[in-house]
Order: structure tokens, then sequence, then C-alpha cells
């Protein structure tokens, strides 16, 4: 499901005479006085620059937790607050988790999250300002209905809640009047980690948690996700001035349409070679998404790409092996002794190029290994860069901005 980003507006509240108010926003102070000398207003206004260390956002810092080739993150809903466990998905724009009552669950380890036991707990109304990216059920309440490329779907009530997190001074920050979903209706197999109760969602939707986080300044998240076979399992999911800046990213923009974090991928190389691509093949970019375990290619440009690897692998006389099971990959071989010439893949950005490393191309097993990249048919893209080809690659979102900025860290070294 996909929404459009509606534009940003303002309120002024005019109080009446002798009440004073403060008004904060990201750049300034606003304080309104009303008169009725003249039957108008006057309002003062105070200037008061605001650093990003005022915004909560900055201190925020859960962590992101590799499971299989999904990652997940905790927070805690609710007062008092709740643990859950969310799968962390740059692709989807509600995040939601299981409520009572449930009329079809998927198993979880927790229990399902009772809104009845939440003093923080409330519907969506129609009236409120996100009321509009949502259904509207029979009886005019605000409702949702997810569904995702891999089959699953969720749907349920639109509530609010508080969200807690922790921050980088050990400590719980609270974020209070979230817009999520209460999830009473899921079909498919979501994952076999019974610890997930739904997905944190944070593409560029209004809906979003990161849109709902903060201002424009402070829209940035940044991850680094550890390779599978390293023993460090978690990371930090890092916001504001909280990201560290190694001053030697590469930069692209985010293409303006749309929710998805989609960049132009202008070619692609395989060792040093452009592929010979027909004219606009690359033309729909590519898509970041952590919550794919690996990256898809529109079928049209993997079939190239499968060609080149495979005339690459014949010139070694290595054996193809056929028989391993999905989802290995469709390109497969027996482990050679001491062949070491696996080739690289770049993908070439505007402005930038992201070289995915033989670590991160090829599923490396003790007797043979596999390509890590799928071909599918019918993209609304050119490409899903997943979480796998994400590895060992420091990513940083700057959503208000409208940047992506990465690279290449020993991801197992993010520590507090």
């Amino acid at each position: 499901m996909k929404w459009d980003i509606a534009g940003r507006y303002y309120l002024l509240h005019l109080l009446r005479r002798d009440i004073e108010c403060n008004n904060w926003t990201r750049y300034k102070c606003m304080r309104c006085v009303f008169s009725d000398e003249s039957q108008g207003f006057s309002l003062n206004l105070v200037r008061r620059e605001i650093t990003d260390n005022d915004i909560f956002p900055d201190t925020i810092r859960p962590r992101i937790t590799r499971s299989s080739y999904l990652y997940t993150i905790d927070a805690s809903i609710g007062t008092p607050p709740r643990k859950r466990t969310f799968i962390f998905d740059t692709g989807s724009d509600l995040t939601w988790t299981q409520c009572t009552p449930c009329v079809h669950c998927f198993k979880q380890d927790y229990p399902l999250f009772d809104p009845k036991s939440s003093t923080s707990y409330k519907r969506l109304t129609p009236s409120q300002a996100l009321a509009r990216f949502f259904q509207r059920s029979s009886n005019g309440e605000c409702v949702f209905n997810m569904t995702y490329m891999s089959g699953q779907s969720s749907s349920g009530i639109a509530s609010v809640e508080t969200f807690t997190f922790p921050s980088n001074k050990r400590a719980a920050e609270s974020v209070k009047g979230v817009a999520f979903g209460c999830s009473n209706n899921h079909r498919g197999q979501m994952t076999s980690n019974t610890m997930v109760t739904g997905i944190m969602g944070m593409n560029r939707s209004p809906l979003s948690l990161i849109s709902q986080m903060g201002t424009k300044s402070a829209r940035r998240f940044s991850y680094c996700l550890p390779k599978l076979s390293s023993p460090v399992k978690s990371t930090f999911l890092r916001f504001g001035n909280d990201i560290k800046d190694k001053g030697s990213f590469q930069k692209t923009s985010f293409v303006s349409v749309g929710n998805d974090y989609s960049v132009s991928l202008l070619a692609i190389s395989i060792n040093g070679r452009q592929l010979s691509l027909p004219r606009g093949a690359l033309s729909k970019g590519c898509v970041l998404d952590v919550g794919s375990g690996a990256s898809d290619i529109e079928m049209g440009v993997y079939k190239v790409i499968l060609s080149v690897l495979r005339e690459h692998f014949d010139r070694f006389n290595l054996t193809r092996v056929n028989d391993i099971p999905s989802p290995l990959g469709d390109l497969c071989y027996r482990v050679q002794r001491g062949f070491r010439s696996y080739p690289s893949m770049v993908l070439h950005f505007q402005g930038s190029n992201f070289e995915i490393g033989a670590a991160n191309l090829f599923r490396l097993r003790d007797d043979h290994f596999c390509l890590g990249l799928f071909g599918q048919q019918g993209m609304s893209m050119t490409m899903i860069l997943g979480a796998y080809q994400q590895q060992n690659v420091r990513f940083v979102y700057d959503v208000g901005n409208g940047k992506l900025l990465f690279g290449k860290e020993d991801c197992s070294l993010d520590k507090a």
C-alpha cells in the first residue's frame, strides 16, 4: 500500500485576552498575545534558534538485531510500557503490532498488546491530521489494510499510542502521540522468529515512524548491518546528531516521487565491465529496503547479469550445481580449492558508486556458493537493494534534505 506525501501545514491558535502561550517549532519560539481592544489581535514574535539537541530523536538509540536475513528493533508501547519486537523495514510506511481482540494472528512469544491495559491508548479519530491516509470502516472508524510483496497482509484499527525507546543516555525516551496500527487480522507467514510482533515502517510516508518523529533537520537516521558471519548480532539505529560523520561518505539524491527510498540507477558493472543493457532498462531506479532479506532485480536485467557471471566462472572450469534448494539462488557452483577469483558488482548511482563485493554478492558455503540476487517479473522498480547486499556499509538517510549517504565500515565496531 502506498501513500501520497501531503503538504505541511501549521496551526495558529488564537487565545482569549490576557492568556499567553509558547508555541515551539524547530526554528523559533512564537509568543502569542490576544488583544480585543480593536476587535482584532496582535502577535509578539520572539525568535529563538533551537539546536538539534533540543529535538528528541537525537537521543533515541535502539538496537538493530539480526534475525536470520532480517533485522529487528525493540520498542515499548503504551502506558505502562510493554516491550514489542518489530521487523525494521525501510520499505514500509505504517508501524503496526498485533493486538487483542485477534481474529487471526501469527504466533508470537509476547502477549498480544491489549489496548484496554494502556492509559495512553486512543483510536485515531477522523478529525486528526493523519486520518486522511487511512481507510474508513462501515461505522466510520479509521482502519488499515497492509499488503506486502511477499504475500502477507495485515489489517486492523488505526490507533495512537506512546512509544518508548532506549536512548544514548542509557535511559528510556518516550514519544507521545504516534499513529500506528493495531492489527487483529494477519494472513501469511510472517517470520520464523516468534519474538516478532509486527513491523516498524521507516519509509518517507507521513505515516512512517521517522516522519512522525522530528522536524526537517532532525529527520536523519543511520544504521550499519554487521556481517551474517560476525559474532556481533546487534548494532544501533541512530538519529540526528547521534550519527557519526565519517567525512568520506558517498552521496546521492532520493528520487522525489513516491515514498520509497529510491535512487537513480544509471549503470551496472561487473568486474569493471559495464553491462550492455537495452535503453531504459534501469529507468525505474533502485529502492533501498532493509525489510527485504536479499536483492531483487527486474528479470530482463537479471538475465544479463547471469550471462556475464556464467561467462566469468566458465573461464575457471567451475562445476555448476543445480540441486541447491531455494532460496539460495539460481546460479550456484562447487567450491574449488584455492579459488579466489570472485567478481564484484558496482551500482552506478547519480553522483556515486555502490560496490557490492564478493562477500555481499554471493552466499558462500563450505562446499558451494550461490549468487545472492534474485530475478523478479513485473517489478515497479528496476532493483530492490536488500539487507544482504547492505552488510558492512554505513547508511545515512537524510530524509529532510532528500539525500542518501553511504560508506564502507566494519559494522561490528558500532558501539555505544
